[in-house]
C-alpha cells in the first residue's frame, strides 16, 4: 500500500527529499567549519545570522499563507526554538568536538551513529503524539535503514565516547521538535514555524552564552571562521525552508526516513575529499538505506513526485522560451 496522495504531497515529499541532500552537504561542511573555534560562539552567530535572513522570506509570503499568530502559537514556536534551535545545537556541536578530539575526525564521524537514529525516534513520537499509522513498509524500512548506518560506520575508530552522549541526546531533542513542528504546521506556514525555531532558538542562545561569559570568544571569531560560517548558514537555511515546507505534507515518519539519504551523501563527499575510503561494506550499507527509503516513502509515490518535477521544470523552460 502506497501512501495516500493528498493535495500537496508530491512537492512534500521533493522537499525532504532535497532536504536530505542539503543535511548531507551540511554535515561533511560542518566537520570543517566548526573546527578549532568555539563551538557555542559559533552557533550562536550563524543560527541568528539563519533567523535574520528568514525574515523576509516570512514577509514576502503570499497574503493567503500568512497567519495572525495566537498565543498558543506564539507559546508552540518559543517551545520549538528551545527544543529544536537551541539546546540540542549545543549538545550535537559539543558531542561532535568531544568526539573528534578522543578519535579525530573518524571519531566524529562515528559519533553521529546517534543522529543518524533520528528517524526512529521521531516515528516512535509520530505513533505516539501525531496518532500516525505506520504500515509494515515503515518497520521493514526501519531495519534496513539501521542495518545500512550500521555498515556505514567507521570501525576503526571507538563507537563509544563521551560525546556519543550528547549527540544522541540533541537527537531525542530533535525528534521531539519535530514532532511538535508537525502539530504546528497543521495552522501555520513552514516558513513562519521555520523562523521560529530559528529566532527563538537565538535568542536562547544569545542569551546562554552572555551568562556563561562567552562574549568574548564571539569577537574572536576570525575572518576565515566567519567564512565557513557564510557557508553553513546558507546550507542551514536552506535546511530548515524545505524541510518545514516538506513537513506540512509529508507524515514525519515518512519525512525522516527520507533524511536518512543525507549520509550516503556525506560519506560519498568525504570519499572524493580523500577523508575516508569506499569499500563493499560501505556500497552495501548505502544501498540499503536507498531501499529503505524507496521503501518507507514508497516507490508509486516516488515516480509521480519525479515525474511531476519534470513536468514543472518543462513547462518552465518552455515559458521562458516564449518570453
Amino acid at each position: 500500500m502506497e501512501i495516500g496522495w493528498k493535495k500537496g504531497t508530491g512537492v512534500g515529499i521533493l522537499l525532504v527529499f532535497l532536504t536530505a541532500l542539503v543535511s548531507g552537504v551540511s554535515t561533511f561542511v560542518n566537520f570543517w567549519a566548526a573546527a578549532g573555534s568555539n563551538t557555542d560562539a559559533f552557533i550562536t552567530v550563524r543560527n541568528g545570522l539563519v533567523a535574520l535572513l528568514l525574515v523576509p522570506i516570512v514577509l514576502l509570503a503570499r497574503q493567503d499563507v500568512r497567519t495572525r499568530l495566537r498565543r498558543v502559537d506564539w507559546a508552540r514556536l518559543a517551545t520549538i526554538g528551545l527544543v529544536g534551535g537551541a539546546i540540542p545545537f549545543l549538545l550535537f556541536f559539543r558531542g561532535i568536538q568531544m568526539s573528534r578530539d578522543a578519535a579525530g575526525l573518524a571519531g566524529a564521524a562515528t559519533a553521529t551513529f546517534g543522529y543518524r537514529t533520528l528517524f526512529l525516534m521521531a516515528t516512535a513520537l509520530a505513533v505516539v503524539y501525531l496518532k500516525e499509522k505506520v504500515s509494515w513498509r515503515i518497520a521493514v524500512a526501519a531495519g534496513a535503514l539501521l542495518g545500512g548506518n550500521v555498515l556505514l560506520l567507521s570501525f576503526s575508530a571507538p563507537v563509544w565516547t563521551d560525546g556519543t552522549m550528547y549527540v544522541l541526546a540533541a537527537t531525542a531533542l530533535w525528534a521531539g521538535e519535530y514532532a511538535l513542528s508537525k502539530r504546528a504546521l497543521r495552522d501555520l506556514p513552514g516558513s513562519t514555524v521555520a523562523l521560529g525555531r530559528m529566532g527563538f532558538g537565538a535568542v536562547y542562545l544569545a542569551g546562554y552564552v552572555a551568562l556563561t561569559s562567552q562574549m568574548g570568544a564571539v569577537a574572536a571569531l576570525s575572518g576565515e571562521q566567519y567564512r565557513w560560517m557564510a557557508v553553513s548558514a546558507i546550507l542551514l537555511l536552506a535546511f530548515v525552508t524545505t524541510w518545514y515546507h516538506g513537513l506540512k505534507h509529508v507524515d514525519l515518519s515518512v519525512a525522516t526516513a527520507a533524511l536518512v539519504l543525507g549520509f550516503p551523501i556525506t560519506l560519498g563527499l568525504e570519499a572524493l575529499a580523500g577523508r575516508t575510503s569506499l569499500g563493499i561494506g560501505s556500497a552495501v550499507g548505502a544501498a540499503a538505506i536507498v531501499f529503505g527509503v524507496a521503501l518507507a516513502v514508497g516507490l508509486v509515490a516516488i515516480r509521480d513526485t519525479f515525474a511531476s518535477t519534470v513536468r514543472l521544470i518543462l513547462v518552465g523552460v518552455r515559458s521562458a522560451r516564449h518570453r
